[in-house]
């Protein structure tokens, strides 16, 4: 070749080169070879829910617990607007409706427990007052039976005795013989002038009567300043006024304290006052000292066990 066609060679003439070739040839791909069979994939396990799927059950259980509570509140609301009702101070009366049954028969129900709890309050403190009556009668009716059994002995202003202290032979003579004057038909006692003769047996019955039995008495006469018991042995019985006009003392109970069958009295002596004045009079009495006087009741009989000094002191005690 000549170098004139090889020039023209070397220049590359891109019009033939389109013309000649037109489309350019595909390459023939190589043959793929026999697909291996695709490995099979492993099952999906449950997909993990997502945060949007997880808040939806979370949402559900909110709701759930909310509609419970709201319907435990509305529960509560209720019941305590009933309280309330129930509560309030009384509520104004409202004119029944007499067109609802239901109403009239409720208002009428409860008009007749009002009434029935007002007839039970009125029966209570009918009940109440009449006891508070009764025991104060009992008390006063009781003061009057210690004060009638003890006025003898208290008139002989007697020491303290009890079971370490014996009592005097005078002590219980005196006695005795006051509780004849005062208590005994002195009708049946032969009299001189104004005197009558007590025989000692009559004596022993009412010292029993007073201190009770067992006791050892030597009679004698009791010369008081006041008064005077004469004692004559050969008939063996006592020459007393029949009607002295002089009292030493004359008692006022001021309190009882029980213990079983045995009473605590204490007694105020009054002086000088006629018999029972202190038990009829209205205005209280101004004793001058007090003394415990222990008696034991049995049955309606009546036993002075014993005499003590009492810790309560007379009101003028301080002045002095």
């Amino acid at each position: 070749m000549n170098n004139n066609d090889n020039k023209d060679k070397d220049i590359f003439d891109y019009d033939s080169y389109v013309k000649s070739n037109g489309k350019k040839k595909k390459k023939p791909r190589p043959q793929k070879s026999a697909k291996a069979p695709k490995a099979q994939k492993e099952p999906k396990s449950a997909k993990e829910p997502t945060a949007s799927e997880k808040k939806k059950p979370e949402k559900k259980l909110d709701e759930s617990i909310e509609s419970i509570r709201k319907m435990f509140d509305d529960a509560l609301d209720e019941q305590s607007e009933e309280f309330a009702e129930l509560t309030m101070a009384e509520p104004e009366p409202e004119m029944p409706d007499l067109g609802k049954g239901g109403k009239r028969k409720g208002y009428l129900i409860l008009g007749a427990l009002m009434m029935i709890l007002a007839v039970i309050g009125l029966i209570s403190t009918v009940s109440f007052t009449v006891d508070k009556v009764k025991a104060f009668a009992d008390n006063t009716q009781q003061k009057t039976e210690f004060a009638r059994f003890i006025y003898p002995v208290v008139i002989c202003d007697p020491a303290p005795f009890g079971q370490s202290v014996k009592l005097r032979s005078d002590t219980v003579i005196t006695a005795a013989i006051w509780d004849i004057i005062l208590y005994e038909d002195k009708s049946k006692y032969e009299s001189d002038f104004d005197m009558i003769i007590v025989p000692e047996l009559d004596v022993e019955q009412h010292a029993a009567k007073l201190f009770g039995t067992g006791l050892s008495i030597k009679h004698q006469s009791i010369l008081g300043a006041d008064v005077q018991f004469y004692y004559n042995e050969d008939i063996k019985s006592y020459r007393i006024p029949a009607n002295p006009k002089y009292f030493t003392y004359s008692p006022y109970i001021e309190d009882i304290t029980r213990v079983g069958e045995s009473y605590t009295i204490t007694v105020g002596y009054v002086s000088p006052t006629p018999a029972w004045l202190t038990l009829t009079g209205d205005e209280t009495p101004e004793p001058e000292k007090y003394v415990n006087y222990i008696v034991q009741k049995r049955g309606d009989e009546y036993t002075l066990l014993g005499i003590q000094q009492s810790d309560k002191m007379p009101e003028d005690a301080g002045n002095y």
